[in-house]
């Protein structure tokens, strides 16, 4: 009897569903009932897969494990059987005294200049033993080509009454990797490997095995390229290229969503939609927050928020700069710097024009009557 499984990791559940037989969906829940049915891979067998050592179970107590609900999503991302593996065995066994039987309804290669039918080690129809038995699953390349073929099994699970219980979904597609021998390391993706044991790729690949496909543009966010002009993407990313993230976080004061949940903020803000923003107070006159309180003044004013006007060159002694580029003069003064002074203007334009540059001295008799006050000024 397998021992429990635990949870897999994701590079498990791809492996494990390219090996088709986990991909069992169940059509109805079957009626409860004390005998049951267990389909697991043994942990050697898993140590080939992940690499280590722990049974993966598949089908137990009659129900299927939980990863292999969403086969369809799942079967997307699958990649081929690697070349190394040619077989794959499966532990299976029914509890108690029901009878449980199976039949494989096709067994097909679609790709047969590069792989034959798959084959099985047991016959295509009988009972499923009630000892722990392995079912041997072959992936026969032939040799001829070097590529990826693709093949289908079909196998159905019924009860004693005949009813099915348990069966792989309806076209349900598989991939296994094929190399020729001549060429050391193989020839991928349809390359052929010519009389100088050199792989000629078809067009689309390169490299030395022909394993590296042309997209153009290259494929972001590390999503594969696998065909030219074709890239698989990761979960959160969509598009030609994976440039789309599959966002359903909206990210606030221009900021750029490129995982779902994970916005990427502009220098001034913060958290998890840019809703944050790093300066405490909030930058003033058109200012934007570029950092931690640090704001980026627009034309015309300065500091720390942005709160102070400027004027150039300044506005003197006797003004205070309360606009861009304006000056409120003191009392006395005006003039776009504050720098003319009233009065001084209107004393020079009373002066006769003649004598405006003239140096006058008055006689002495005009000194003196300026010096000594009329007789009735004075009061005795």
């Amino acid at each position: 009897m397998a021992g429990a499984a635990s949870p897999l990791s994701s590079p498990a559940l791809w492996l494990c569903g390219v090996l088709y037989l986990s991909s069992l969906q169940p059509l109805r829940a079957a009626p409860r009932q004390e005998d049951t049915l267990y389909l697991w891979i043994d942990a050697h067998q898993a140590r080939v897969l992940i690499g280590f050592e722990e049974d993966i179970l598949i089908v137990s107590e009659g129900k299927m494990a939980p990863f292999t609900h969403d086969f369809r999503k799942a079967q997307q991302r699958m990649p081929a059987i690697p070349v190394n593996i040619h077989a794959m065995n499966f532990t299976w066994q029914a509890t108690g005294r029901a009878e449980y039987f199976y039949e494989f309804l096709s067994l097909r290669s679609l790709d047969k200049s590069i792989m034959a039918d798959p084959t099985v080690n047991i016959p295509l129809l009988g009972t499923v033993p009630h000892k722990a038995s392995v079912v041997q699953v072959g992936f026969p390349c032939l040799g001829k080509q070097d590529g990826v073929a693709a093949f289908e099994v079909t196998v159905i699970i019924m009860n004693s009454e005949g009813n099915i219980i348990l069966q792989t979904p309806q076209n349900a597609i598989f991939f296994k990797t094929c190399q020729q021998a001549e060429c050391p390391g193989g020839c991928r993706n349809g390359g052929f490997c010519n009389e100088r044991h050199v792989c000629e790729c078809p067009d689309g690949f390169y490299g030395p095995h022909c394993e590296k496909a042309l997209c153009t543009p290259h494929c972001m966010n590390g999503g594969l390229c696998v065909m030219p002009g074709l890239c698989i993407c990761p979960p959160g990313f969509n598009g030609i290229n994976c440039d789309k993230a599959n966002c359903t976080t909206t990210c606030f004061n221009g900021g750029t969503c490129i995982y779902p949940g994970k916005c990427i903020c502009p220098a001034g803000f913060e958290g998890d939609q840019c809703e944050i923003s790093k300066c405490h107070q909030p930058c003033r006159n058109g200012g934007k927050c570029t950092g931690k309180n640090k704001c980026k003044c627009s034309k015309g004013y300065q500091g720390d928020l942005c709160s102070k006007p400027v004027c150039e060159p300044g506005c003197g002694l006797y003004g205070a700069c309360t606009e861009p580029n304006k000056c409120q003069c003191q009392d006395g003064w005006h003039g776009r710097y504050c720098n003319k002074r009233y009065g001084a203007n209107l004393a020079n334009a009373l002066r006769p024009t003649g004598t405006k540059h003239r140096q006058h001295t008055p006689s002495p008799k005009r000194a003196e009557e300026r010096q000594t006050p009329p007789e009735s000024n004075y009061i005795w």
